[in-house]
């Protein structure tokens, strides 16, 4: 991670392309792929201020925090939010929920898990993006502070996931929403989550959510060759930040077969929710995200499946500094809406 100033991340959405340009250098081609030029001009500067030392949890919470901060898109002022905790497996569970004005009668939820490798992020994460999708599907929207490695060893996310989802169901008329239609969603090790809580609610043997929502995804923990080789050094995700995020959540090798570690190594996905899935180009977690969309689809189950192939992984926090990447979201955002259903 990298810590970057407000002012130098908003520089890239307002230089034009030749300054630009200047800045990133030649293209970045990977595996057919043309990266975007403001997010490649903003990784440039981005990595120029890249710390030397070894990472530590700490620093790299800070640094991800910062970032984000600097880069999200304006949240939208309509949707009105407010923080509560609700009962969790081992304690109280903080939540931050988004009414949005669009919502009418008994609206659509989305159960939202944010990024950070299951060690850093928090409801600061995907904050802008929450406020989209309340906004765009007219959807009450739970994001969930799940607990955290390595304080927190595996599966304790996993059990808050269920958790929370199970929460918003039994809560729904007080929430103001269809208990049958009720999404879990996510951003990296939150899609991964997502898909976790779909496939427990089967071996549960309790309704699926109405959606799962995966949105560049870690879905497999024991992945290796194509993207996670050819993307190895991209911005934000390389193969040492991977390592660093499995070292923490995972220190077990052996339990990254397991599959709610490695959803993406389940063999039986029949009668799984409809889902959204979203790669991006430059991203270590393409492939095993596009093999997931493919194995859904093969096993009967309804997939939206995407790749933004001009941006990197986290592209969703970045929609503040580049307009590919909040065209990324609006195009995301409408995908929820359809497979929730919600009307234009």
């Amino acid at each position: 991670m990298v810590n970057i100033a407000r002012t130098t991340a908003r520089t890239t959405s307002r230089l034009p392309k030749r300054l630009l340009r200047r800045i990133a250098g030649a293209p970045l081609v990977i595996d057919g792929n043309t990266l975007d030029l403001q997010m490649q001009a903003f990784a440039t500067l981005a990595m120029k201020r890249a710390g030397d030392g070894p990472p530590t949890v700490d620093t790299v919470r800070a640094a991800f925090r910062e970032m984000v901060a600097a880069t999200q898109h304006n949240p939208v002022a309509s949707v009105a939010t407010h923080d509560r905790t609700i009962p969790g497996p081992a304690g109280e569970l903080g939540v931050r929920i988004y009414h949005p004005a669009t919502a009418t009668g008994a609206a659509p939820a989305i159960v939202w898990y944010h990024q950070g490798g299951f060690v850093i992020g928090d409801l600061d994460s995907d904050h802008a993006l929450c406020t989209t999708l309340a906004d765009r599907c007219g959807a009450v929207v739970v994001s969930v502070d799940y607990r955290l490695a390595p304080e927190h060893p595996f599966p304790a996310w996993i059990d808050d996931g269920v958790a929370a989802h199970q929460w918003v169901v039994d809560q729904a008329e007080g929430l103001g929403v269809d208990p049958a239609r009720v999404a879990v969603a996510g951003t990296s090790a939150g899609g991964m989550l997502s898909a976790v809580v779909c496939q427990e609610a089967r071996h549960r043997g309790v309704p699926q959510p109405a959606a799962q929502i995966l949105v560049y995804p870690g879905i497999d923990q024991t992945a290796s060759g194509g993207s996670r080789d050819s993307c190895a050094e991209t911005f934000p995700l390389s193969a040492t930040t991977l390592a660093f995020f499995l070292h923490q959540s995972l220190p077990d090798p052996g339990a990254a077969s397991d599959l709610r570690a490695s959803p993406g190594l389940a063999t039986e996905l029949w009668g799984l929710a409809p889902a959204v899935v979203v790669t991006a180009g430059f991203d270590p977690l393409r492939d095993e995200g596009d093999r997931y969309a493919a194995a859904l689809d093969a096993a009967g189950v309804a997939v939206i499946h995407r790749t933004e192939r001009a941006l990197t992984h986290s592209f969703t926090v970045f929609g503040g500094i580049s307009r590919a990447a909040r065209d990324g979201v609006d195009r995301l955002a409408d995908d929820v809406a359809t497979v929730l259903g919600v009307d234009d």
